[in-house]
């Protein structure tokens, strides 16, 4: 599978995020991959986030920058209003062409990220976890491939 041809495009995101003490927050939004370089796709995040069943929509945005190297992915922060391009996540494809494993956990203060992607045809889904002195929930985010998006 080749990774970069594989994300390229828009991708339709649903997702929870849930703590242990049981409340949800729901999103929902877009993913669009474009093209950086040969070997690096920009992802530009966002959508609206609704925390607990009253609460009013929130909005989100976020850029990342997606660095290929045959069956690894890095990813890096893409953030030019506060100049931070530093690695967030690095990924290797398992031996079975399904799964994005990390190859690091992202350390955030003393808050922990460990991620992994879950990778079909036109679907795929990420779990994160976060973990630390005041955070500890799981965000698993859905994205089906855009039926207008041309890859």
């Amino acid at each position: 599978m080749k990774l970069y041809d594989y994300f390229l495009g828009d991708w339709q995101l649903t997702g929870t995020s849930r703590i242990l003490t049981g409340h949800a927050t729901t999103m929902h939004g877009t993913w669009r991959f474009s093209p950086l370089s040969p070997d690096s796709l920009l992802l530009t995040e966002n959508g609206e986030m609704i925390m607990g069943k009253t609460a009013a929509p929130l909005s989100f945005w976020r850029e990342y920058r997606y660095q290929f190297a045959g069956d690894r992915v890095l990813v890096y922060f893409h953030d030019q209003p506060s100049g931070n391009y530093e690695l967030y996540q690095a990924y290797r494809l398992d031996e079975n062409g399904h799964l994005l494993v990390p190859d690091n956990t992202y350390l955030c203060a003393l808050d922990t990220y460990d991620a992994r992607f879950e990778l079909d045809n036109a679907h795929f889904a990420q779990h994160t976890w976060v973990n630390g002195p005041q955070k500890d929930y799981r965000l698993d985010k859905e994205l089906q491939r855009d039926r207008k998006s041309v890859v």
